[in-house]
Order: C-alpha cells, then sequence, then structure tokens
C-alpha cells in the first residue's frame, strides 16, 4: 500500500495563487483570461473576489450581499480554525456533510479566522497546487501523502486555505466510502481514514500553505463524522501525550450518529492466525479503551465472537474536547437507548460538553432573488401561483390553480418515511376526504429500487395528478419547492434536515416528524397555532400521517386565509447560517476557556 515517489519534474510547483501566472498562458486562453482580468480591474474588484462556489445542495453560490448580521462578538478571532472532513462541496459530496463542510469554510473566514479545509483528495483538482510529500507509518508500511492547496478569496483579505490529501487509496472509480456496483463498503476504509487523520495533524504545524506562515500548534480543529473519529484519539494519544497541541481543541460534530466507522478488532476466526487491526494505527495501549466497543452477546455473529470491535465514532466522542450535533433536539436524542445507536451512554457522560446547534441554509434560497424559479415572489406570494403553473406544466400534470400539490424530495429510503407515504398513496388520490380531493403529489428521488418502482407504479395509475421522479435534479428540486403548497418529510430519524427550511422559505408548509431538527425548525400548529410555521407527525404512523395532511388540506381548502398567514410566517424565518455560526462561536470561546482533554 506504499505509493511510489511522485515525479517532481511533472509536477506544478507554483503553490502561491497569487503570483503572476499570466506569463506562463499561451495563445487564446491567454488572450481570454487577460481579458477576463482587465474587466475585472475596471470593475473595481480582483478575479478572487467575484469568484463564487456553489455551496448549496442545488446550484447556488454564496451571497455576500445577503450575509446576515453578526449577533455574538467572538473572543477567540485571532485562534485559526481547522476543518477536517471527508468531504467537502464543490469538489466531493455524497450527502449534506459536504455542503456543511463548505459552509464552515466559508462563515468561520468571513467572520475573521484564518481558516483551513482538509479533505481527501479524490481526483485531480483545477486549481490545487502542489505543497510537499510527507510520510507515515501505518498498517506495517511506510505511505506517503501529497498535499495540495488552493486558495479561496471571499474579500476585504479574507478567505480559506483548502487542503487536500493525496494518495492512490482515496482514488476509486466507485463512491467516496464504498463499491457503487455492489454498494458495499471499501475493505481498507479504516486504512484510508486513519491516514487522513494522520495527515491533517500535520499540516497546521508542519506545512507552510502557498509560502504563508504555518498555522501554528493553538488552532481549533472541526471534526466531521466517523471519517475523521481517529483525528482527536491521534490528537489526545500521539501528539498531546508528547507536548504537541496542548493549546489545540477540537470540536468533534456529530451529523448522523448512525454511521460510527465500526470495524472488527481482530481479523480471522477464533483458535486461527488472527489480525490485530488496532496494532496497525500507530496509537499507543493507552487508546484501545476509547475505540473499542464491545457488542452484546445476542449481537455476535459466531461461536467464539467476542464481539469486540473498534468505533471510530466513540474514540472521538471520548477524545474530542466538545461534541456538537446539528440540533438540539438531535443532541438530546443521541442520549437515549433509541436515538444514540448503541453510544448513548457514552455521549450522556460527556454531556456537559454535548450541544445541538442547528444549521443553516445557504442565502440563495430566496424567492425574492432567485432567478431559476418560474417567478420570483416576496411574503405577498403573488408569484407561487406563477411556480406551480410551472409546476405542473412541467411535470405533466393537470394545470389546475385550484389543486393542492404536496411533494417529497428526499432519498428513497425507509429512514426518509417515502414508504409511509406509498402507503397513503391510494388514500390520498381516491378517498373523498370531506371533499378534500383535488390533490396533486409529486415525488423526486434516488435510492432503493424498490421504492424507484413505486414511484413509478404511482405515476403510471394516476396520470396527471401524480409525477413519481426517479432521479434527482437541483433545478427540478428548486421548482418543486417553489411550486407546491406542502411538503412532506416523514423521516424515521433526522439529526437537521434541510429541505423543510428551504421549503419555508419558499412559503411552501412542511409536514414533518416531530424529530430531531424537524421538530426544532418547524413550529406545529397543533402547540402554536398563532406562530406555526408547519404540521408535527406524531407518533409516526400511517394512521398520524393521514390525520396531518387532512388537516394541512382542511387549511388549504377551508380557511386560505389561515394558510396564507401561515406561509408568510414560515418565510420570515432566519435560518441562516449566520445565525448557527454564532452559536458556534460561542462554544468556540467556551471550548478554548476549558483546559484540554488529556485521556483518561
Amino acid at each position: 500500500m506504499t505509493s511510489a515517489v511522485p515525479n517532481m519534474a511533472e509536477m506544478k510547483m507554483y503553490a502561491n495563487p497569487s503570483m503572476d501566472f499570466t506569463e506562463r498562458l499561451e495563445g487564446d486562453v491567454k488572450n481570454e483570461i487577460m481579458e477576463e482580468l482587465r474587466e475585472a480591474k475596471a470593475a473595481g474588484a480582483s478575479p478572487e473576489a467575484k469568484s463564487t462556489m456553489s455551496r448549496i445542495s442545488t446550484e447556488a453560490s454564496v451571497d455576500d450581499a445577503a450575509v446576515a448580521p453578526v449577533q455574538y462578538e467572538a473572543q477567540n478571532l485571532e485562534v485559526p480554525v481547522v476543518i477536517v472532513t471527508s468531504e467537502i462541496h464543490p469538489w466531493s459530496k455524497s450527502g449534506g456533510l459536504a455542503i456543511v463542510a463548505a459552509q464552515y469554510a466559508y462563515n468561520f473566514a468571513t467572520r475573521g479566522h484564518r481558516t483551513m479545509a482538509i479533505a481527501p483528495m479524490y481526483d485531480n483538482y483545477e486549481g490545487a497546487f502542489y505543497q510537499c510529500t510527507k510520510s507515515f507509518e501505518l498498517f506495517g508500511g511506510v505511505h506517503e501523502v501529497r498535499y495540495f492547496h488552493h486558495f479561496q478569496s471571499y474579500g476585504e483579505g479574507k478567505g480559506c486555505d483548502y487542503v487536500f490529501v493525496d494518495h492512490p487509496s482515496f482514488r476509486r472509480p466507485g463512491g467516496l466510502y464504498h463499491n457503487l456496483t455492489d454498494n458495499q463498503e471499501y475493505s481498507d476504509n479504516l486504512f484510508r481514514f486513519a491516514l487522513f487523520s494522520l495527515a491533517a495533524l500535520e499540516v497546521p504545524v508542519a506545512i507552510e500553505l502557498g509560502g504563508a506562515p504555518r498555522y501554528g500548534g493553538k488552532v481549533m480543529f472541526i471534526a466531521n463524522d466517523w471519517q475523521t473519529g481517529l483525528l482527536p484519539v491521534y490528537m489526545v494519544h500521539r501528539h498531546r501525550a508528547f507536548g504537541n497541541y496542548n493549546d489545540a481543541r477540537c470540536m468533534y460534530v456529530i451529523h448522523n450518529l448512525g454511521y460510527q466507522g465500526c470495524y472488527p478488532l481482530r481479523l480471522g476466526l477464533p483458535g486461527t492466525m488472527q489480525y490485530d487491526n488496532f496494532a496497525q494505527l500507530g496509537l499507543p495501549f493507552a487508546a484501545l479503551g476509547d475505540l473499542i466497543y464491545q457488542y452484546s452477546l445476542h449481537e455476535r455473529t459466531f461461536e467464539g465472537d467476542s464481539g469486540e470491535t473498534l468505533n471510530l465514532t466513540k474514540g472521538a466522542i471520548q477524545c474530542c474536547d466538545r461534541i456538537i450535533t446539528v440540533s438540539p433536539t438531535y443532541a438530546d436524542e443521541i442520549r437515549t437507548p433509541e436515538g444514540g445507536f448503541r453510544l448513548h451512554d457514552f455521549v450522556a457522560g460527556k454531556s456537559y460538553f454535548l450541544v445541538g446547534i442547528l444549521n443553516g441554509i445557504d442565502s440563495s434560497w430566496n424567492p425574492t432573488r432567485d432567478s431559476s424559479i418560474a417567478s420570483k415572489f416576496s411574503a405577498d406570494l403573488s408569484g407561487k401561483l406563477e411556480c406551480k403553473r410551472y409546476l405542473q406544466r412541467k411535470l405533466g400534470l393537470k394545470e389546475d390553480d385550484n389543486a393542492c400539490i404536496l411533494s417529497f424530495v428526499g432519498r428513497l429510503t425507509n429512514q426518509k418515511g417515502i414508504d409511509l407515504i406509498g402507503s397513503c398513496i391510494h388514500w390520498i388520490m381516491e378517498d373523498n376526504k370531506d371533499g378534500l380531493q383535488n390533490v396533486q403529489l409529486v415525488m423526486m428521488g434516488n435510492g432503493e429500487e424498490n421504492f424507484g418502482r413505486m414511484l413509478q407504479w404511482a405515476e403510471s395509475s394516476w396520470k396527471g395528478r401524480i409525477c413519481g421522479y426517479w432521479g434527482f435534479s437541483p433545478q427540478v428540486e428548486k421548482e418543486i419547492i417553489a411550486g407546491s403548497d406542502f411538503f412532506l418529510m416523514p423521516s424515521r430519524y433526522e439529526p437537521c434536515g434541510i429541505p423543510q427550511m428551504c421549503a419555508m422559505m419558499y412559503g411552501t408548509i412542511p409536514i414533518v416528524h416531530a424529530t430531531g431538527g424537524l421538530k426544532d425548525s418547524v413550529k406545529s400548529w397543533y402547540s402554536e397555532k398563532e406562530t406555526s410555521t408547519g404540521f408535527h407527525v406524531w407518533p409516526l404512523n400511517e394512521d398520524s400521517l393521514k390525520k396531518v395532511i387532512f388537516d394541512g388540506l382542511h387549511l388549504y381548502f377551508r380557511e386560505p386565509e389561515e394558510l396564507q398567514e401561515m406561509r408568510r410566517r414560515a418565510m420570515a424565518q432566519d435560518f441562516s447560517w449566520s445565525r448557527a455560526i454564532d452559536d458556534y462561536e460561542r462554544h468556540f470561546d467556551w471550548t478554548m476557556a476549558d483546559p484540554p482533554f488529556w485521556g483518561r
């Protein structure tokens, strides 16, 4: 697994993005770029200041003009932030983590922190310049990784250093973490992300990015999910144990505790030659207690199975300086047997250092400025009807201004509750519902084949009333959210959830299960009628979902003025990242004020 030494003569050695690169250009390419530079200079802005990057699930960009005012005055702006993540938009993305990590990078930088974001290099990235090569001893060999750097400016001298860790093990033709052909996790993921965590810890203290001074040992690491779970473990047991990173802190963000990074402690059957996974990680024996998790007897799979595993998330929980998760209710849920996925006792044991902060959404989710929808509109909702008409035409639904459109956009899995929606389809389409039957249904998503077939069956059975889109399009997602009346999100669990917040910005009323971030972001009509912004489903079952849909339809057809007021309240909610970063800064300060975690 040892990588070859790179051919230095073939590499791009121009690490500093501020250097003059135009002299190396030729022909038409040079003429085009020189013209762009002249135009930028005439406009009084640098190319970096005008640069935009997609930061959300649809095609949108950071909009400096729309940044909300800062409400919390941070006390440690001089402390650099180092975001360590297995994916970051727009370079790599398998889900919401990439979006959130990109927002961390942008928002901490614009707050004034010197900011770095570190991610694996899954492919060749344009504009990422080679910095150096370092070697790490791991899994019985010496492995070389190469570091690449891209600086993104956000104006006013602020920006983010994006660092990419390159090793052959990261470059796979399938998904980031698993093989797409058989949906199996890569067998060397423990090695891949142990190497990544070790390599990430080297960057602040050992690499001068683009010729700039090193970040140094007093930084705030923000590690994300199981793929970076070993980072706080290495920091405590390999660095702090020898006097390094004593001034640094690590906040570990749990985006979804359902994914933990669990690997056998030993490979091989009892009584045979066994391979010790822990011994390959280069950690002292003291770290084993933080990483090991033993399954109960009834969960073991064969005779002689000890049930001992290495759990990377458990190690991170034990060793980090503060635990952050992505909504207040989810922070409560992961301390319970129902929501803690076997780690509830370890999370509860660190409750004093646990907080839930609701994620934000990108400022481009704004119907008053969104040019990608059929008609812009504000709280007067004057253009929403045109968005509905456009959606009906585009998706082949009957054009009917009076029809109530219910919609679902999400992964086609049981976790998202698409099976519950499926069980209600016949009732939605055929039941009289006390005269509230003029309903249309739009469902879109990728995922399990049986649910994809269900979408196709529903559309073919009720042509003109149902659109079942087995796939995903960011543009269609925007159009569905803008043109729908209600947005269905009956997730069995949802750490944060983004679509329900986006829907509210467009006056589309969310119907959500009262769990995690769905409960925190949506004020229920059943409990907060005067301030409500949507509906909670509780308990989560078919009958409850039908009841809530019926109540929503009752408002739509029988009490439209009350529904319009609810729409306006929903559109007025503050789901900005500025609000979320205020809370992050507050816990940043408290974490820096606390002593570092030294291990147990």
